[in-house]
């Protein structure tokens, strides 16, 4: 009992930090008849990406105001522009053309709920040290938070990659920098950063990777 309640414990510590740092925008994306349509969604000039599911709901976080979505649907393809909006309720009529764009209060006042279960990581390599120097992070934990959004990152550098279960439950990613364990991202230098990949499938590492695995590359480390 006394694992189970430090269990409950740190992951409500894991979300409320994660809740801190983000802000989540959800929408729905459905036909004339508000049935779900299952869409790929990405953040215009970013690589923030996302998919809603059969029932067309997805959430993202930290989307600025003057952000466009880009969506995919079969041949089809879109640019809804945020607008200041706070969500997005996207009808698409039979025809394949955008029948409304609306903002509704009932998808902003879902909160986390979309994010936790549609967001998806970035595509490839999550960070490199050329977006880390073009946009000018100072930390670590700042620039996968906002690289990355399937992360929880805590105060103390640990990291929890959502989506990946330890027997039914969420564990630590492992962290891996140049070869080597280490306990957290935090004992980095964003500076030497070469690049960070998330890695959901830990099976190489054996139980340690049950949590997934956040390999980190560092330009000292290559000039060895």
């Amino acid at each position: 009992m006394k694992r189970l309640t430090a269990f409950v414990l740190s992951l409500f510590a894991f979300v409320n930090v994660y809740s801190a740092d983000n802000v989540p925008f959800n929408g729905l994306i459905c036909d004339i008849d508000g049935l779900g349509m299952k869409v790929q969604i990405s953040v215009k000039g970013s690589e923030k990406r996302t998919v809603s599911g059969k029932d067309g709901k997805f959430g993202l976080t930290n989307i600025k105001a003057d952000d466009v979505l880009q969506l995919r649907y079969k041949k089809l393809r879109f640019e809804v522009a945020v607008e200041g909006r706070q969500s997005l309720k996207i009808v698409i009529a039979d025809d394949g053309s955008l029948q409304s764009v609306t903002d509704e209060q009932s998808l902003v006042d879902a909160g986390m709920d979309y994010v936790l279960r549609r967001e998806l990581p970035t595509k490839g390599g999550v960070l490199t040290a050329e977006m880390i120097e073009r946009e000018g992070f100072s930390n670590l934990a700042d620039a996968l938070r906002a690289k990355a959004t399937s992360l929880i990152i805590d105060g103390a550098g640990n990291v929890v990659i959502r989506g990946v279960n330890s027997i039914g439950n969420p564990a630590p990613a492992l962290i891996v920098c140049d070869g080597m364990e280490i306990g957290t991202i935090n004992a980095v230098n964003i500076n030497d950063v070469l690049s960070v990949e998330i890695q959901r499938d830990g099976t190489l590492y054996g139980f340690r990777g049950v949590g997934g695995v956040i390999v980190i590359k560092t330009k000292s480390g290559a000039n060895r």
